[in-house]
């Protein structure tokens, strides 16, 4: 599973446009965001993220815990993206 993380983080940091670090603790991919209205494009930033994942990675075997929250840390949006069947 660390290694579809790590996976998981490098894509995402070769396709994701929104500024922000990507990293990866404790069973769970962060994306730490910058300068944004989080609430406002919370939205498109989980959809960008499905993309990402499911352009390199279609085929998975197991499902991936995302953790989505501003640099300030006030709030977060956590979500998964369930296995291939």
């Amino acid at each position: 599973m660390k290694k579809m993380r790590s996976k998981v983080v490098k894509a995402l940091k070769r396709e994701f446009t929104f500024e922000c670090t990507i990293s990866a603790r404790m069973n769970q991919v962060i994306l730490n965001v910058k300068s944004i209205d989080f609430e406002q494009h919370l939205g498109q930033l989980i959809q960008q993220t499905q993309l990402i994942i499911d352009k390199y990675f279609p085929r998975r075997e197991e499902h991936l815990c995302l953790v989505i929250r501003p640099i300030d840390g006030s709030h977060q949006n956590t979500f998964k993206i369930w296995k291939s069947v």
